[in-house]
């Protein structure tokens, strides 16, 4: 019976081809190119574009693939006290509390863990009055803001983010808009209630900033356009 020759190597074992100069070059361009991370905000159905008219609104911040293997993004969060607000990984929580990295202090991560410290210190004879005085973690950051107001504060928070996060605008997918002069003549409620529902978010990608700005554009006055547009 004849002998099957296989390869002295199985597919398993054969060596992968390495990369060129270029090839790695093309990589980290494509890595750099990707935000580190990313700045949420969700309108409410009573978004308003006028400039004097404040709109409510809720503020989050991501760590982008930071989780389920790169596939999904880590909520971060604030620190809590007023004078540093800088934002914070949840990397650095430990149990019931976090050190900010930024001022050094400690906040507590819920109302329960410093209920449990209150208690603890009381039952010792301690003066918990400093333990009152120190904030939580903040987790979303609810606001009553102007078109101005909110360029204002996503340029503080993109830089307070190492100037290295996507920006995305997400609005009520029960918000439209149209002149209600014409409400009568409108006879595709239908399609405009699609329309609705799949509008899509804005996105302004770092890569887009970046461009901005080494053109010359002004950072505020362009998340100002995107946001009244």
């Amino acid at each position: 019976m004849p002998v099957r020759k296989t390869s002295a190597h199985s597919e398993e074992e054969r060596p992968k081809p390495k990369l060129t100069v270029a090839d790695m070059a093309a990589v980290k361009k494509e890595l750099e190119a990707r935000a580190k991370y990313k700045i949420e905000i969700l309108f409410s159905r009573h978004r308003s574009s006028r400039a004097e008219k404040a709109s409510p609104l809720m503020v989050l911040i991501w760590e982008s693939g930071k989780r389920f293997h790169g596939g999904g993004d880590q909520k971060m969060y604030w620190c809590g006290y007023n004078d540093c607000d800088k934002p914070l990984s949840s990397d650095l929580f430990a149990y019931m509390h976090v050190v900010c990295p930024h001022c050094n202090r400690e906040i507590f991560l819920d109302p329960k863990a410093k209920q449990a410290h209150v208690k603890s210190l009381i039952e010792q004879g301690k003066n918990p009055d400093s333990m009152r005085r120190m904030p939580y973690v903040v987790g979303e950051r609810l606001a009553n803001l102007t078109p101005p107001k909110l360029a204002e504060l996503l340029e503080k928070t993109w830089r307070n983010l190492d100037s290295n996060a996507d920006i995305y605008l997400k609005y009520s997918p029960y918000e439209i808009r149209y002149d209600p002069l014409h409400d009568n003549e409108t006879k595709t409620v239908d399609n405009l209630e699609r329309v609705r529902i799949q509008r899509q978010p804005v996105i302004y990608t770092l890569k887009n900033i970046m461009k901005d700005l080494h053109a010359g554009a002004d950072l505020r006055g362009r998340l100002l356009s995107m946001i009244t547009s």
